[in-house]
């Protein structure tokens, strides 16, 4: 790259920051954009998830799901007094299906059905797969070696090919940019990491209230990976790996998988294509650290697996009704722990909290001090005008230089590997943050923003990573169904 060069990754985050100058489904005028694509075109929706041939071998996954008794607010702070345990086909039916299996669904107002997982999806876009890499030398009880394609709808595993060389059982995550970018343009290549942050903050999380070993790479051969499930790196790139044991993941292939089927008319986005090969990787990096255990004001409550059932992406807040501190406190040192990306907290309804902007961990001396009515309407403002971060309690709002920052990169700036692992971080973070709210009784969502608001509302020039709302819910969520038969919801519309 060229000394005065703008990163790929940088570029695309600049042409897809939100200004006031236009609406978010309007494109810049620049010709590295795809300028044709109308957003939303219900003649052109992506289908929910990749098809495989009906005539490959299918392994049905044990309905029936063994459950933990580990509080979820212990299992996120990483204080829960868990027995070790063996990975066996009802565990890893388990993972799967509570990460990104279908567990609700609706009929949308053309008619047909929308599926929705077990993690929160930005859009309800859902734009990942998984892949299940079982090498010999590490076989699931209950499941022969080789590589699988997990079907979220069925709720099966669908043999693609023969068992990996490696160490460890291995989950691949990749992302379908098509899927995002149908909505959100090339800015949902942000999305894609977004939500296998979310998801693997709940894979993480159930793993480790089973005792199951579980160890998250962001940092690996891509070219490899690709190759290994099948993905051509355009309309589908690897995104992260979870080695479900000891040693090094299964990704090195030994033969051909089966190919699979993604939407016939879906769009490369060049951009996207070019920041994601930026930041590829050769060999294989070293797992994301956990952090150290925090200690939590609160202790027991429900399990890690009847949350992630009953939990939603709230659609509608009660702006009148404030959380206690130990809400706040509680959720955002869970969610943080062994993250390092900034964050900052603008709080409008928080009991013992000075209302304003705090930068995290800072909630006696707010960076913008501001009065309730207008912490509420700046939020609202630099949300696109979302009412959730208006009646929200709290929000918490990642963000990072992409200049530099100490300990995510460089001397020279966020490079392009890094860019993608802050944007799979701060959904991390996110993903935990739900999980928490919902165990301490509260409710979160999901927020993007206006980019170009964020100097004045947080005080500082980062580049916006991503929001989450919390706050006392108006309704609860139905929740999910079992394995193969998801339950029916009506969709609950923002204010």
């Amino acid at each position: 790259m060229a000394p005065d060069a703008e990163r790929p990754t940088h570029l695309l985050h600049r042409l897809t920051s939100y200004t006031p100058e236009r609406e978010w489904t309007e494109v810049p005028d620049d010709d590295r954009l795809v300028q044709d694509l109308v957003p939303n075109d219900v003649t052109r929706r992506p289908q929910s998830y990749k098809r495989y041939d009906d005539d490959l071998r299918r392994v049905l996954l044990p309905p029936d799901l063994p459950a933990s008794s580990a509080p979820a607010t212990a299992v996120l702070a990483g204080t829960a007094d868990v027995e070790p345990s063996r990975l066996d086909l009802p565990g890893l039916a388990r993972l799967l299906y509570l990460s990104s299996g279908v567990t609700r669904r609706t009929t949308r107002p053309d008619g047909g059905v929308m599926l929705f997982r077990a993690a929160g999806s930005a859009g309800a876009r859902f734009p990942l797969e998984l892949y299940v890499a079982v090498p010999r030398g590490a076989a699931v009880d209950g499941l022969e070696p080789g590589l699988h394609w997990y079907d979220p709808e069925a709720h099966a595993l669908v043999v693609l090919g023969p068992p990996p060389s490696g160490d460890a059982v291995t989950v691949v995550v990749t992302g379908v940019p098509w899927r995002t970018g149908w909505r959100y343009r090339e800015r949902g290549f942000r999305h894609v990491y977004w939500d296998a942050g979310t998801m693997l903050a709940q894979t993480l999380a159930l793993a480790d209230s089973a005792g199951l070993t579980a160890r998250l790479f962001t940092a690996f051969p891509d070219a490899e990976v690709a190759a290994l499930v099948g993905a051509d790196r355009v309309h589908e790139f690897p995104v992260a790996l979870v080695a479900l044991g000891p040693g090094d993941p299964a990704v090195h292939l030994t033969g051909d998988p089966m190919s699979g089927h993604h939407d016939a008319d879906g769009l490369e986005f060049p951009l996207v294509t070019a920041a994601q090969r930026a930041g590829e990787q050769r060999t294989l990096g070293a797992e994301l650290e956990r952090g150290a255990p925090v200690d939590l004001t609160s202790e027991g409550g429900p399990t890690t697996d009847a949350v992630v059932v009953s939990k939603g992406s709230i659609r509608r807040l009660h702006p009148e009704r404030s959380l206690p501190r130990h809400v706040l406190v509680d959720a955002m040192s869970a969610s943080l722990r062994g993250i390092d990306v900034p964050h900052w907290v603008g709080v409008s309804g928080v009991d013992d909290v000075p209302t304003g902007i705090h930068r995290w961990p800072d909630l006696a001396s707010p960076v913008r001090p501001l009065d309730e009515p207008s912490v509420r309407d700046e939020l609202f403002t630099a949300a696109l005008e979302q009412g959730l971060a208006r009646d929200a309690s709290f929000v918490a709002m990642s963000g990072i230089p992409l200049d530099g920052l100490d300990g995510l990169d460089g001397l020279d700036g966020l490079d392009d590997h890094g860019y993608r692992e802050a944007q799979l971080l701060a959904g991390l973070a996110e993903g935990r943050l739900h999980l928490m709210a919902y165990a301490l009784g509260a409710a979160a969502s999901g927020m993007t923003f206006r980019d170009s608001d964020l100097v004045h509302l947080l005080g500082t020039d980062v580049a916006g990573l991503l929001w989450t709302c919390v706050g006392v819910p108006e309704y609860r969520t139905r929740p999910s169904g079992q394995p193969g038969s998801p339950a029916d919801v009506t969709i609950v519309w923002p204010r």
